[in-house]
């Protein structure tokens, strides 16, 4: 009797899984698990269960059967620690899981190895302080400086943004609020001095801008209402009407 490929493999990864992936008589997973990757003999993951909660250590693989993912359970808490690797075994991020959702600072490395950013979670969404780092050039620099450092509420930009030239001198700097820039936002010339001055109203341009040259003079301005550019007599009618209701143009 003649088998296909594909059965063969079926039979032997059958075989081979031997105990694996047993429930008790409450349908609990306990003792050893693990998946393997459709039509191959290469397990996606194994590890091990307790009365349904992942406990001890659980490997992740790459079809190629490299190791992609390192987790330990904590067998007294929701906590996990987590490792992760690129396929060359190269080390991508670590951090932690409460409740198998990202809590807590993740840090990512780049193809370097160095750390590309750092990341701030809660119940597996952004929440407080992203950091972007500058892969140097020379990789014996071991100085982490930072080109972008921004802030989440439930996985929305919100709060203070910050973009540097050189991890000195400030690029960009304004604030979001719900994924929208909102406020006073200031882009600088490379020696850190103000180029432009926008104003933006939850994501609309609003109020007066300003360009300035590299000694601080002013050399041009404009006008936003609510995301519409203003000038000439439109302008005018529109700067008399708030003088007379006392509203400030940039509110």
């Amino acid at each position: 009797m003649k088998y296909s490929l594909g059965a063969l493999i079926t039979f032997f990864a059958f075989v081979s899984m031997g105990q694996l992936n047993q429930l008790d008589a409450k349908g609990k997973k306990q003792g050893d698990w693990g998946k393997l990757y459709e039509g191959s003999r290469v397990f996606e993951y194994k590890g091990q269960f307790v009365n349904d909660k992942p406990v001890g250590k659980f490997t992740y693989y790459y079809p190629s059967s490299k190791v992609k993912a390192i987790i330990q359970h904590d067998e007294n808490s929701t906590r996990s620690t987590a490792f992760y690797y690129h396929e060359n075994g190269a080390f991508m991020s670590y951090g932690i899981f409460r409740n198998q959702l990202k809590d807590s600072i993740w840090v990512n490395f780049g193809p370097s190895q160095r750390i590309s950013n750092t990341e701030t979670y809660k119940n597996g969404k952004l929440e407080g302080e992203k950091v972007i780092y500058y892969v140097p050039e020379e990789l014996a620099d071991k100085a982490q400086i930072p080109a972008v450092i921004s802030n989440y509420k439930n996985d929305m930009l919100d709060g203070e943004y910050t973009e540097y030239f050189d991890g000195k001198n400030v690029k960009v700097k304004g604030a979001y609020y719900q994924n929208k820039k909102d406020g006073v936002w200031t882009h600088c010339h490379t020696s850190g001095k103000p180029m432009m001055v926008i104003r933006y109203d939850k994501g609309v341009k609003h109020g007066w801008m300003f360009g300035y040259d590299e000694s601080g003079k002013e050399i041009g301005k404009k006008y936003n209402y609510h995301g519409r550019h203003l000038e000439g007599k439109a302008l005018a009618e529109k700067m008399r009407q708030m003088k007379e209701l006392g509203i400030n143009p940039n509110e």
